[in-house]
This record gives structure tokens, C-alpha cells and sequence, in this order.
């Protein structure tokens, strides 16, 4: 993705840490990594989705996944834990996203999408956007049902 930017940023230095960001010879600033893949976080519901492209055989797709909380212990409640479960499950029918479980039993929100074949960049956003709205329905259900958590400090 090609941004023009201001003059002073073409003479100012990025940071190197940062290896997403360039500077262009005619002062663009490019974003995104130099083998054309595109990686973003962004927070909905606050939860914080980390999304990429990558490239497939069939073509590049969107992909992407959030860390949502621990799956809850019967000891919390079982009706908690049935509630929870039973959401999850029901967000196996959705086409491109949906809860899963890790082995650590922990509960992720994933998604995955095709992109066009000259896709853009706005085309990377809107599929993680449709990816998100999807399965947002199964999210404020799985918010109202698991018990509150101290919130992470970042």
C-alpha cells in the first residue's frame, strides 16, 4: 500500500525495529512487509484481532484470530461452562469464523477469507471486517456468558 506522505517525512529516518514501514525514493511511504504480505491488530468488543494475509495455492487469504479468555471451570459453574460451550459450538455452522478451543483450553475467535486475485488493500480490511461480523453474534453471547476477568494491562 502506497501512501503519499508529508516532504519532512521523506527526510526524517523510520525506526529499524520497525521493518513494515519504508520510505520510498520519491517519498511515498510504503506499509506492509517487502514480500507484499500484510499484517494488522485492531480491537472490536475489546478483544484484539490479529489479522494477516497469506499466500495459499488457491490464491491470498485473510486470516484471522483473537485470544479470547480461558474456557470456564465447571467449578465456576457448570451452567457458566454449559452456556459456553454450547456457543462455541453453535459457531461451528458459521461459514469463515468461528470459536474454537486450544488444547490449553483456551477459547480463540478464528477466520479465514479469500481474497480477489488483484486484490488491494481496502479489499485485506473489508474481508477482516466481514470475517468480524460474522461471528459477532457468537462473540456478545460469549461476553454475556463467561464470568467478568481482571482486565490485562498492556
Amino acid at each position: 500500500m502506497n501512501l503519499k506522505a508529508l516532504p519532512l517525512l521523506k527526510l526524517q529516518q523510520l525506526p529499524p525495529e520497525e521493518p513494515r514501514l519504508r520510505i520510498n525514493a520519491d517519498g511515498s511511504l510504503q506499509i506492509g512487509r517487502k514480500d507484499g504480505q500484510i499484517e494488522f491488530a485492531f480491537n472490536y468488543l475489546g478483544i484484539i484481532f490479529e489479522a494477516n494475509t497469506r499466500p495459499t495455492a488457491h490464491g491470498t487469504v485473510v486470516q484471522l484470530a483473537a485470544e479470547i479468555a480461558p474456557l470456564p471451570y465447571s467449578a465456576e459453574g457448570v451452567a457458566t461452562r454449559r452456556a459456553v460451550v454450547a456457543i462455541i459450538d453453535a459457531s461451528q455452522t458459521l461459514h469463515e469464523a468461528r470459536l474454537v478451543i486450544s488444547k490449553h483450553r483456551w477459547i480463540y475467535c478464528i477466520g479465514k477469507a479469500a481474497l480477489p486475485g488483484n486484490w488491494e488493500p481496502q479489499d485485506v480490511i473489508t474481508a477482516a471486517t466481514r470475517l468480524v461480523l460474522e461471528v459477532k453474534p457468537y462473540l456478545v453471547m460469549l461476553q454475556e456468558a463467561l464470568p467478568p476477568r481482571p482486565l490485562k494491562a498492556h
